[in-house]
């Protein structure tokens, strides 16, 4: 019998960015309650401690791996293994994915998106923008949104 290879996606290993949800109590008040999130998607510490870190705007696998005891290579090795493609194209859709959350769900500035997102300045995220969707942050947040998803959760 031959054994088939199974890669996680990242929609298996993503940690949402979103900590918080909008509810409305009886009165149509809204509050924001906890919202639930797996932190340990592949039960792995040092994958875990990974995903963590990339929700959490690091984005540089030497300081993750400063973290962790291990190099750089160790973790690139370690992502290439769960996910069957190069650290830095998985890093680039993580990054895609936390960006588009923010911009969608959130009523967080571009200067606080860059800063959440890992990419560091409004200007970085403009071109991070352009360069993956062919527009401006801004454009990016009206193609994506919804009715009714601007300051739906909070982080």
């Amino acid at each position: 019998m031959e054994a088939k290879k199974r890669f996680l996606t990242l929609d298996d290993l993503y940690i949402s960015p979103l900590t918080k949800v909008r509810r409305y109590d009886d009165n149509g008040l809204p509050a924001y309650t906890t919202l639930e999130r797996n932190l340990h998607p592949t039960g792995i510490y040092a994958a875990d401690l990974l995903m963590q870190s990339l929700t959490n705007g690091e984005t540089t696998l030497t300081t993750i791996a400063r973290c962790l005891g291990c190099s750089g290579r160790d973790l690139s090795g370690l992502i290439r293994c769960l996910t069957g493609q190069p650290s830095e194209d998985f890093r680039n859709q993580y990054r895609l994915r936390l960006v588009d959350d923010l911009l969608r769900f959130t009523s967080l500035s571009l200067a606080e998106v860059a800063q959440r997102s890992g990419i560091g300045s409004e200007r970085n995220l403009y071109t991070f923008c352009h360069r993956h969707h062919g527009c401006t942050p801004n454009d990016r947040r009206q193609q994506i949104r919804m009715v009714g998803d601007g300051g739906r959760f909070g982080v």
